[in-house]
């Protein structure tokens, strides 16, 4: 498939994000069967930034009182099978052909939900599919990263755990897109000359800060590490110093926390987002990072999606 422009996409997001809300709500129609019950576990599988999308929705569905696991398809893709960890499954891919999801699958003897891009994938064909909407995304996801979780308020709604009206996630992205531009400019500057990059948050915002440092290593091939804000605490920020970033993902604790990393000299950023909703929270924090890669991309000059080490095994052949 063919990849559209790093910026284009960021731009997109709001009008596919509002699709999404849409034709996931129909596909759902109202729920597929009963609603989870509280005593009951919620795995979601993924790879890569589908992985983070699936730390954000983990961490929103407990604090609902729902429960719930985040599990990397490569560990899952090796329990023995039928290993059932939850009553209730999705499975997380864009492309509907990572092979490490599809082989995940069959380990949990559950049959999943599927949140794909592509209703036609190898993916697709082992559940009940939820689909994102049929974009063109860019090579570091940005679309599809942004959709996945409205497509996932969708089925926590569906299923009775009302986590935010998914249809609202497309309105806090054209707000973050239209107020925090000239913001993403000032810290690209400054991340540019540290050395390496470390992004912080707690709860739905502890997904953000992985899915920030991934896109940010993706983009502009900067060092980067995500942390939990207390586990930050526990010896990794004793790295940081006057050539390191940080930026903190909400307040709390990680308003001292900054206070004692500017005093080390470390550059920091705080970015809160300005909605009461923890999940929609994490879109505003994404689109954000976004900019701030795009920034970076621009001050350095690369060409975003251009990847150096290209690897023949993470997609399955289209013509499977």
């Amino acid at each position: 498939m063919d990849r559209i422009d790093f910026g284009t996409a960021i731009a997109a997001q709001p009008r596919w994000m509002a699709r999404t809300a849409e034709v996931a709500s129909q596909a759902l129609g109202g729920g597929e069967g009963k609603p989870w019950a509280l005593d009951e576990t919620v795995a979601i599988i993924g790879m890569g930034a589908s992985t983070h999308a699936g730390t954000v929705f983990v961490e929103a569905l407990r604090a609902a009182g729902q429960r719930a696991i985040n599990l990397d398809a490569s560990a899952v893709a090796r329990y023995p099978a039928g290993f059932r960890v939850a009553e209730h499954v999705i499975v997380v891919s864009e492309s509907g052909r990572s092979p490490e999801p599809i082989a995940a699958v069959a380990r949990l003897g559950v049959r999943p939900i599927v949140v794909t891009n592509e209703a036609s994938s190898p993916v697709a064909a082992l559940g009940s599919v939820v689909p994102l909407g049929g974009f063109v995304d860019s090579g570091v996801y940005t679309i599809g990263y942004t959709t996945t979780l409205v497509a996932l308020a969708a089925v926590a709604q569906a299923y009775g755990v009302p986590l935010v009206d998914p249809a609202s996630l497309a309105d806090v992205a054209a707000d973050a897109l239209a107020g925090y531009g000239a913001t993403a400019e000032v810290v690209a500057e400054a991340v540019d000359s540290k050395d390496f990059l470390d992004l912080v948050g707690s709860g739905p915002s502890y997904g953000s800060a992985q899915a920030a440092a991934l896109l940010l290593r993706e983009a502009v091939a900067l060092p980067t590490a995500a942390h939990e804000t207390l586990q930050y605490l526990h010896g990794p920020m004793e790295a940081c110093g006057p050539r390191s970033a940080v930026l903190v993902y909400g307040g709390g604790r990680g308003v001292t926390l900054a206070a004692q990393l500017r005093a080390a000299g470390a550059y920091v950023a705080e970015f809160q987002a300005p909605v009461p909703n923890a999940y929609a929270a994490a879109v505003a924090e994404t689109v954000f990072a976004q900019l701030v890669a795009a920034a970076l991309a621009t001050r350095r000059g690369s060409v975003v999606g251009e990847f150096r080490f290209p690897q023949p095994d993470t997609k399955l052949p289209r013509t499977l």
